[in-house]
């Protein structure tokens, strides 16, 4: 039996336990406010087995849609879930999905999305701080930018950046200002 509704009516959280718990298999479809695509879940028999999210996928993917509060889903019963690319058990995957959302709205406190950010020199430490400097180039970018363009390649999730623009402020690589 396919089911739909809104994300405002039931919490992507609420409905991937939910769905978890009774063990379907299918596809849930998960759209913005606008009823374009955001991205996907897959399930076998109750356990999650793949997320898809713009260039994101798996478990990145899955961490992602967790941070949407607005649009739309929908669940595909007869939608087959396809290979599996996340091997962890549903509830860690939502516990860690919970704890990246508390920390993203920490991270946004201090790094907002319309805050500067300029390369004052050094290097990078691991690949996603290597992907920010790269985007920042000779200039300034915005955090938000920043962070479009890391989804866009899908290197990383909106957490694994704003972490890594952090870490290069701390260290003095980057100065970030308003």
């Amino acid at each position: 039996m396919s089911f739909k509704g809104t994300l405002s009516e039931l919490a992507l959280a609420d409905l991937i336990e939910i769905t978890s718990l009774g063990a379907k298999t299918g596809v849930l479809e998960i759209t913005f406010p606008d009823g374009t695509a955001a991205g996907r879940i897959a399930f076998s028999r109750g356990a999650l087995r793949s997320a898809s999210y713009g260039a994101l996928a798996g478990e990145r993917a899955f961490y992602a849609l967790l941070g949407l509060k607005e649009g739309g889903f929908e669940f595909d019963p007869e939608q087959d879930p396809g290979e599996a690319s996340i091997d962890l058990p549903t509830g860690s995957l939502l516990m860690e999905a919970m704890r990246r959302v508390d920390e993203i709205g920490r991270l946004r406190n201090t790094l907002p999305s319309y805050a500067r950010v300029a390369l004052l020199g050094g290097k990078p430490e691991d690949l996603v701080e290597a992907k920010v400097l790269g985007y920042l180039g000779p200039g300034q970018r915005s955090i938000g930018d920043i962070v479009d363009g890391a989804l866009v390649d899908g290197i990383a999730d909106e957490y694994d950046v704003l972490l890594a623009i952090h870490r290069l402020h701390e260290r003095g690589v980057v100065r970030v200002g308003g």
